[in-house]
């Protein structure tokens, strides 16, 4: 059995050797893949352009546009002469959000009275206008406490340290700094996983059928089993280099943590690409060509899994139905392991739940899919 095998995976690696071009791209796709999200995909809401139009210009309003400027979440763009100026450049694009600080700004604060300013906010990516609207709404309500306190103490009333105010001091764990690329990089690591498991194993066997090999590999001596861990085999071992190349780079390059333990997050890395090299054998039963094996495997693992999977969107807001089916993606449960042991340190007590998960998802793929293909040849 040992000699058979053996052979086997000399075969396989010596195969998977004369594509250099094939075995470049699944060694350097990681690190690709990485910088692409890294600099490509960037979650936080920053840098965003503003339109300033002050019809004040009292050192108050001065006051309140520069809090929005040194927040780092906002860049002054253009400081406008004309109401009809905000429309123009939130039509154009030029800026995503548009501020009007009303005449009196300052006297009418001084006298007391509840002076409004208007905030016009680009709603067309809902996403970045809510969390704007919160950096809005935190720099406006720091600037109004700001102004009460000096009204107080001007006026005699009180002073700030015998007013009772709510103290809030949020403590973040795991990513302090709120980075998104800490968030990013664990789920990079599950695609990678999903595109070599899945789509390269799929391919291999698709090639064999057509350049005519599969038939004396179903009719040699090789047990199924054998088979099996014969074409497995080099691409775990493709799968564990590129596993360990993204977390160094991550590491190196982009300053990302990793917390927990390196051998729980390999073995777990393993239980998941069960599920993945079962999913590229069924694709490779399917498939007659190399090109239908890359489509299938994209529509049937790769995009469902960025969506389904909680790479980026959180399958939380999702409507109960799409819940349901993204309970049934293997990704899901292995995105949970990847954040917990690189981002929070966490050990077998906290995924052992997700561990069995990965575990059923493996040996229900493998046997299923290996089943099928069987059948079909």
């Amino acid at each position: 059995m040992i000699r058979r095998i053996s052979a086997l995976l000399y075969k396989e690696f010596i195969q998977v050797m004369r594509d250099p071009v094939a075995l470049w791209l699944l060694l350097l796709l990681p690190v690709v893949m990485l910088l692409v999200f890294a600099y490509a995909i960037n979650l936080d809401v920053r840098n965003i352009p503003i339109a300033v139009y002050d019809l004040d210009k009292t050192e108050m309003s001065r006051s309140v546009v520069d809090r929005f400027v040194t927040s780092g979440y906002f860049v002054l763009k253009k400081r406008l002469i004309a109401e009809h100026d905000m429309a123009g450049v939130l039509d154009r694009g030029e800026v995503k959000v548009a501020l009007q600080i009303p005449r009196n700004f300052q006297k009418d604060i001084s006298n007391g009275k509840s002076t409004p300013v208007q905030v016009i906010i680009d709603g067309t990516d809902s996403n970045t206008a809510n969390i704007t609207m919160g950096y809005v709404k935190s720099i406006l309500a720091a600037e109004s406490m700001k102004v009460i306190f000096q009204l107080l103490n001007t006026n005699g009333i009180a002073s700030s340290s015998s007013m009772a105010t709510l103290d809030v001091r949020p403590n973040i764990w795991y990513n302090p700094e709120l980075a998104s690329l800490n968030f990013l990089v664990p789920g990079i690591i599950g695609i990678i996983v999903m595109v070599i498991g899945a789509i390269r194993m799929s391919l291999s066997l698709v090639k064999e059928r057509e350049k005519g090999t599969i038939e004396s590999l179903m009719v040699s001596p090789l047990r199924p089993i054998e088979l099996m861990i014969g074409k497995i085999t080099p691409y775990i071992v493709i799968v564990f280099f590129d596993l360990i190349l993204i977390v160094l780079a991550g590491r190196y390059l982009f300053n990302v943590p990793f917390r927990g333990s390196v051998p729980l997050f390999l073995f777990l890395s393993l239980l998941f690409l069960g599920s993945a090299l079962g999913a590229g054998l069924f694709i490779s039963a399917i498939s007659k060509t190399s090109q239908v094996a890359w489509f299938v495997g994209f529509m049937v693992t790769i995009l469902p899994s960025i969506i389904l999977s909680g790479f980026i969107f959180p399958i939380e807001s999702m409507p109960k139905p799409i819940q349901i089916v993204a309970s049934l993606m293997p990704l899901r449960y292995y995105m949970i392991v990847l954040r917990g042991i690189i981002l929070k340190g966490v050990g077998w007590a906290a995924l052992y739940e997700q561990a069995a998960i990965l575990f059923l998802f493996a040996v229900v793929s493998l046997v299923s899919s290996s089943l099928f293909f069987k059948k079909r040849f």
